[in-house]
Order: C-alpha cells, then sequence, then structure tokens
C-alpha cells in the first residue's frame, strides 16, 4: 500500500533531488500549523502535517506487530465483569515477547540490543508514546511517558511493570461516555493560533479521504462514530468567545442512546454514490470533499466532520474525515483511527458493550497545563527561556513590506523540496547512534550553520515543533487523549567556533537540557504570573520553524474497515488568508528510508532563488558534517541524551 498524504492536502507526486515547485502552494499538509494552524505547512502550519497538520499525512501503513498486538479493543473501557473476571494476567514473557516485537519493528540498528535500556535503542518520546499506546490496547494497562524514560527501563522491565499493573487493575473512575466539560482556558498553542488568525477561523482544518471496504452496514457505522466522539473529547470543543475577556473551550455533550443520526446531528452525513460510474463517482467525491472544508465551525459546532460514501455492496466506498485543527495534532489520527476501527468490528460481531476510553481529557489537561504555569518547577524555567528568546531570529527580506505576516498566507506559499541519496540517509542515522544524538538532531544543526551565515551570528534561534505531550504535567494519561497537543519550543543554536563535533556537541546538549520537553514555555508565556508572561510574549517568535517528522512510525493504522487512503483530492483545507505562523518553514522526513526536506516560504516575501540557494547550502552543510563526524565514535564531550529536535511534533 502507498503511503498516505499527510492528512492535509491531496497527495502529489515528491519531487526528485533538489526538485522545486516554486509557485504558491496549497499549505502543505495539515501540519498544524505553527504549531498546528492549517498553512503551507498545513499543515497546519508546516509543522503538522495531518492537515494543514500534515501535509502527507501519517503513512497509511501498518505493521504486522500492530496487528497482531491488536488481540484486544484499543483504548476500551473495561469490559463486561465476567469477561474481566475470566481473564488472567499476562505472563512476563508474553508482554516481553510484545515489546521486543515491537521495538525491532522501530529502533533502526538492526544489531540493536534489545535487552539494553531504552534510552539507548535511539527511540525517541514519539516512538515510547507508541509503546504505552500499544501497552494498554494489548493489556489494558496505563504506562507514562516519564516512567519510561528513567535511564533504567528496559524490556525486562517494563514487562514486570506491564504483568504487575495488569494483574491488579481496577475499572477507574471516569467521567460517563459522551459528557460534557465547563468551559475551561485555551491551550497555548490553541490561544496563540487564535491570535494569529483574525479571518474565518473555520476553514482551517486536518483531513483525510479513506477507502472503506464495500458492503459496510450503515447503522453499525454510526452508531462506531457515536462511540468514537463520545470517547474523545476533543471532538466536542466549541470556543466560547467573550468580549475583552480570554476566549474559552468547552465540550459539548452527546447522548450515549438513542438512534445515533439524532445523537451525532451534523458530525456524520451519507452520502449515496451507489449509481454512479466509476468515473463520476471520483468527480462526485471530490466536489463534496471541497465543500466539506468549509464546514466546521469551532464556535458553534461542529469541530469534526464524518462523511462516508456509500458505493454500493460490491464497491469500495469513502470516508471522508475532516477535523479542525484546534481538536487535533498528527498522534491523535492513529489514535481515532485504530479506536474506530475497533469499535465497529465489535458492534459487527455483536459485542454492544464496548466505549472507547482515552485517558486525561483534553480540557482536563489545558486545565493542568495551566495550573502548571503557576508551580515552582515551571517558574524555575522562566529563566532558561527568556535567555534562549534573546537569539537572534530575524531573517532578511528580498521584498520589503510595512507587515510582513501580513502577507505571509497560504495564498502566498510556495515550497522547495530537496530529496538526499539513501546512502547519505544511512550515514545521517549511523552518525546521529554513535554521537547519541537523534537524526534530527544532525539535520537541525545544519540549519543552524546556514542560518548563522545568512544572519552573520554566532548564534541563532529557530522555532522547534514538538510533540507536546509531556505526562509530567500533572497526573496525566496522554497516550490515548485526541487534541492539539503539537508545541512550538524555542531553540539556541550555537554556532561559536570549534570542531564540527564540538559544535554539533553544543547542539545535543541544548536540546537535551531543554526543561520539561518544552511545554512550560508556552505555559509560561499564556498562563504564568505577569512579569514572566511578559517577558516571554515581549519576543516575537523566530522567521524559521524547524519540524522533524521522521519516518513510517506515524504510519496510519489501516486494515479492514478502512484499507488505505483514497486516490481523490480532499480540497483546500485552509482558506487563502490562512495566516502562516513563520516565514519559512523547514520539514524534514525520512519516510521509505530517503531524508526530504521541504521549505515553505513567501512568494511576496522571499524569492525562489534565495530559498533554492539556502537549501543548497543547508544540503552542503549536512553532507560536511557527515564527512567531518565520520565512521567514529562519539567525542569525549560529555553531551550524553539524544536532543529534542528529533522526536517528531505529531
Amino acid at each position: 500500500m502507498t503511503a498516505p498524504p499527510r492528512p492535509h492536502s491531496a497527495p502529489g507526486p515528491v519531487p526528485g533531488p533538489a526538485a522545486d515547485t516554486g509557485t504558491p502552494a496549497d499549505p502543505p499538509s495539515g501540519r498544524t500549523g505553527h504549531t498546528g494552524h492549517a498553512g503551507p505547512s498545513g499543515r497546519t502550519g508546516p509543522e503538522d502535517r495531518t492537515g494543514p497538520e500534515d501535509r502527507t499525512g501519517p503513512s497509511g501503513r501498518t505493521g504486522p506487530d500492530d496487528r497482531a498486538a491488536r488481540t484486544e479493543p484499543a483504548g476500551r473501557a473495561e469490559a463486561a465483569p465476567d469477561d474481566r473476571a475470566a481473564q488472567a494476567g499476562p505472563a512476563v514473557e508474553e508482554v516481553r515477547a510484545r515489546l521486543d516485537a515491537w521495538l525491532a519493528d522501530t529502533v533502526l540498528a538492526p544489531e540493536a540490543d534489545l535487552s539494553a535500556p531504552l534510552s539507548e535503542l535511539g527511540v525517541d518520546s514519539l516512538d515510547l508514546i507508541r509503546t504505552a499506546r500499544r501497552v494498554e490496547a494489548a493489556f489494558g494497562v496505563r504506562v507514562q511517558l516519564r516512567e519510561l524514560t528513567v535511564p533504567e527501563m528496559t524490556t525486562a522491565h517494563l514487562a514486570a511493570l506491564v504483568a504487575e499493573r495488569a494483574a491488579r487493575r481496577r475499572t477507574a473512575d471516569a467521567a460517563p461516555a459522551g459528557a460534557g466539560h465547563d468551559p475551561v482556558v485555551l491551550t497555548p498553542p490553541q490561544e496563540q493560533a487564535w491570535e494569529e488568525q483574525t479571518g474565518d477561523r473555520g476553514h482551517w482544518n486536518q483531513a483525510l479521504l479513506f477507502l472503506t471496504r464495500p458492503g459496510i452496514d450503515g447503522g453499525l457505522f454510526a452508531e462506531a462514530v457515536r462511540r468514537l466522539v463520545a470517547g474523545h473529547a476533543s471532538l466536542r470543543l466549541a470556543v466560547e468567545t467573550r468580549p475583552a475577556r480570554r476566549p474559552r473551550q468547552l465540550v459539548t455533550p452527546i447522548s450515549p442512546d438513542g438512534p445515533p443520526d439524532e445523537a451525532l446531528g451534523p458530525v456524520l452525513d451519507t452520502v449515496d454514490i451507489s449509481e454512479l460510474a466509476d468515473a463520476d463517482l471520483s468527480e462526485a467525491v471530490t466536489l463534496r470533499c471541497a465543500v466539506e472544508q468549509r464546514a466546521l465551525d469551532p464556535l458553534t459546532g461542529p469541530v469534526a466532520r464524518f462523511v462516508r460514501f456509500d458505493a454500493g455492496p460490491a464497491r469500495p466506498g469513502r470516508l471522508l474525515i475532516v477535523l479542525h485543527q484546534l481538536a487535533c495534532d498528527m498522534v491523535s489520527w492513529s489514535v481515532l483511527l485504530e479506536d474506530l476501527e475497533e469499535l465497529y468490528t465489535a458492534l459487527e460481531a455483536g459485542h454492544r458493550d464496548l466505549w472507547c476510553a482515552e485517558g486525561t481529557p483534553y480540557p482536563v489537561w489545558a486545565q493542568a497545563l495551566a495550573a502548571h504555569a503557576r508551580t515552582p518547577e515551571a517558574e524555575a524555567e522562566a529563566e532558561w527561556w527568556t535567555d534562549v528568546v534573546r537569539t537572534p531570529a530575524t531573517v532578511p527580506l528580498d521584498h520589503a513590506v510595512p507587515d510582513p505576516r501580513a502577507v505571509n498566507t497560504a495564498a502566498t506559499a510556495a515550497t522547495h523540496r530537496e530529496e538526499f541519496p539513501p546512502r547519505l540517509t544511512a550515514r545521517l542515522h549511523a552518525a546521529a547512534r554513535a554521537h547519541r544524538a537523534h537524526p534530527g538532531d544532525l539535520v537541525l544543526h545544519a540549519l543552524g550553520e546556514v542560518l548563522a551565515g545568512w544572519l552573520d551570528e554566532p548564534a541563532v534561534r529557530v522555532d522547534v515543533l514538538r510533540h507536546g505531550r509531556e505526562e509530567a504535567v500533572g497526573d496525566s494519561h496522554l497516550a490515548r487523549t485526541t487534541g492539539w497537543f503539537t508545541t512550538t519550543v524555542p531553540v539556541r543554536l550555537d554556532l561559536a567556533p570549534g570542531t564540527a563535533a564540538e559544535r554539533l556537541a553544543r547542539t545535543v546538549g541544548h536540546l537535551a537540557a531543554l526543561p520539561g520537553g518544552g511545554v512550560g514555555f508556552g505555559a509560561l508565556g499564556r498562563h504564568g504570573r505577569p512579569r514572566v508572561s511578559a517577558a516571554l510574549r515581549a519576543a516575537p517568535p523566530s522567521d524559521i520553524s524547524f519540524d522533524f517528522e521522521g519516518g513510517d512510525g506515524d504510519a496510519l493504522p489501516l486494515r479492514t474497515l478502512l484499507p488505505d487512503v483514497a486516490p481523490e483530492p480532499v480540497g483546500d483545507i485552509t482558506a487563502p488568508h490562512w495566516t502562516r505562523p513563520h516565514l519559512i518553514e523547514v520539514i524534514a522526513t525520512t519516510d521509505d528510508e530517503v531524508l526530504r526536506v521541504e521549505w515553505w516560504y513567501a512568494a511576496a516575501l522571499h524569492d525562489e532563488a534565495t530559498v533554492r540557494g539556502l537549501a543548497a547550502r543547508h544540503r552542503a552543510a549536512l553532507t560536511a558534517l557527515l564527512d567531518a563526524l565520520g565512521p567514529d565514535g562519539p567525542p569525549d564531550t560529555g553531551a550524553a541524551e539524544p536532543g529534542a529536535a528529533g522526536a517528531p511534533s505529531n
């Protein structure tokens, strides 16, 4: 199966080496923009590909281990008491075998010793989040990210932990399915994006179009969607605006009883295309998808739309899912698709007692993050962030305008793409392992080398996209929670004189030292005490953002209900006036073991030749860095742990 487009705009061919479109483009996938908007980064910014948040969208593949792991519905609420009583806790050996299989599919080095601590296997925090999600799906046990990152955690220790918890688990107290939630603050990325978008905030989405297997039962599908929406609070968000006061978000309730179509209202629609010929079918789907991009409203709802195209009992249909950027990030897509598959499969088999359940609901996380900003632990980070935001971050323009951000929109977005040879990508991974870094750290460092020369500064600041699911904030369990977690973190790249290894060590060391995974920066700036908040918000964001989205680790879990991504385009996921969060967005991926770097920019501010030149210098800088590092081991610099740039944002 081919990799699906990142939830956002229609899939398109990937240019070859140094290929360039050079012309205004659809916002990159829907990344989540700047930390989630939709925009050429489309991501919703470049940073989040699944919608705008993700341009090409999570890859739609699923590994064999995923299928084997799904012996129990993912994220389900507790099964019936009789079923639970009949279940014995899993043996340590069974858990260990599963963990080894999952990690073997994640760790890039074939010779890796899976008995080593997880921190030494080259896995990043998103890999560990996926592991936690799989553990919960297979064994009904929650493991926090912070537990997985302790230096002594090995698969053996984790297997024992999971087996012990599975043996004594109990049904947790939780709000009833579909419960509402009173208004709470917006999270930092939500609030910042809300302020930046001054036009129509409804056309600012992530979207994916899937093939559906023939003969889907419409009634069962509607019930599966009802249970999915009831189990994930972010799919029922609404923004409450108040004169002269900050906006808030609330969760609207949905009834778990009665006809599902009535409960869902505008969230679900079915389009009968069974009488159309294949060519007409595709055209009808394309036209409807374009219309649906304007169907969301974060003020009155809905923020999620499921449109099922019924092609009859013999042909694959389609399912369009459109999610507002405020309600979703790339990691959320995998959770939602897993739950939808499991819910429909269970209902089809006659099991009607299963509902999906997330960990910490998104509005509860928003409250915890706001409270975290006033804790001594968070306030101790203020000096770090204040120092970082003083670093130069303004790039020269080819076209001077009174307000660069006013013309930095989806309508003026253009892109240049670079593709690196597989051999260089292999060298990148080898060098990262040797220097105890993440591949993204090296790509970011090379970008810093280029920017330092362009700005003629010894240090530069880049906004790095991070996944933001930091469970150290409150008593949070976020592996199965959906919502917009992607956060932008300012990073200082110190390019003072030194050897290539010494300069890289400074970058890796800085990334490894980021306090609390970076979520404290936004929390302090938005919810901290006035003095701290004012100091951080006074500094403008960097003109440059960087997002390392990694490889196929974010593959969409497509199975029997939704076997593949559909060929039709989903339409424009953002309005033309959508404001991009950064002037230049650099997004790196390593799909199919090939490094690709995309440069999103505004044609109204920078010429194609300028961006092409930056990309060429970045290519040369990365190649020179790998040549200088050579095949030897890490330098004796004391920079131990992998940094943060490589942890994919979504």
